[in-house]
């Protein structure tokens, strides 16, 4: 009697399936990409960022930067995800409040007008509750309306939420968070009815709708700048100029560097500086 002798299991012919390798080829048509979509320059970046990009493209299925940067070209979602990766940002309330308060201070001299203010970028919505807040909190007497825009639609959307973390509100009082706020499990949710006059709108400050937006008595633009180089500096200033009222002002953020230009006289030092209009 014979027997049938097994075979031997070879464990080496049980191979994983080889990852495709990742090909960098290309990145710096990414990066230009970037650069002439929203302005921000991040060549100095370059080699950080291949990491980070090259992450974010296997997931969705992109072995190169060059398959990537073509589908790119033709898919309007893909590339808002990929801006969005870019651009996410982490801020608080009340940051600066120095300045914020010197721009409601500003905004009480427009008496028997509605002010009008922009936070361009808005990020997540912080800036803009708090200049609500410090209004509301002062009893001021006249109405205002407060618009906050920002390329990255993920923020937009949680600044239309209005929810967030303690830690985002580490410099509110306990008074104000009582007012404001509602607060649930370990979140603090934004009481939508004392800020009915606060919209957010997903914008690039670029795009031909931003002149739609209509004219503003403030504007603040703090932390955009600085990732610009000086022709995007000066772009985005005029694009502040168009929609500036003629006696308004720009509020930008302490590191923020503004070549000089034909549109924009600067006053004052430090974070309570603000800019003008050449007139």
């Amino acid at each position: 009697m014979f027997f049938r002798k097994k075979k031997q299991i070879n464990t080496q012919d049980k191979q994983e399936p080889k990852q495709e390798e990742f090909n960098f080829y290309g990145i710096a048509d990414i990066l230009h990409l970037i650069k002439r979509e929203i302005g921000v320059d991040l060549f100095g970046k370059k080699s950080i960022l291949e990491t980070r990009f090259s992450l974010f493209c296997k997931e969705r299925g992109f072995y190169s930067f060059k398959s990537f940067f073509d589908a790119l070209q033709i898919d309007k979602k893909l590339k808002q995800e990929f801006i969005n990766l870019v651009t996410v940002n982490e801020t608080y309330f009340l940051r600066e409040i120095a300045q914020l308060q010197e721009a409601i201070n500003f905004a009480q001299s427009k008496t028997h007008q509605c002010v009008k203010i922009l936070c361009a970028p808005c990020a997540s919505g912080e800036e803009v509750y708090s200049l609500a807040m410090l209004i509301e909190s002062q009893n001021m007497g006249y109405n205002y309306e407060i618009i906050g825009i920002d390329i990255n639609s993920e923020v937009i959307e949680k600044a239309k939420k209005g929810i967030y973390s303690p830690r985002s509100l580490h410099r509110v009082d306990e008074q104000s968070k009582s007012r404001f706020f509602r607060f649930y499990g370990d979140k603090y949710e934004i009481n939508h009815s004392l800020f009915l006059y606060v919209s957010f709108k997903q914008l690039n400050i670029f795009d031909p709708a931003f002149l739609d937006l209509g004219k503003f008595d403030i504007i603040f633009s703090r932390n955009m700048l600085i990732y610009f180089d000086d022709l995007f500096r000066v772009a985005a200033m005029k694009r502040f100029y168009e929609i500036l009222k003629p006696d308004g002002r720009v509020y930008l953020g302490h590191a923020d560097i503004v070549p000089e230009n034909e549109f924009f006289i600067k006053y004052g030092y430090g974070t309570n500086c603000y800019y003008t209009k050449h007139l």
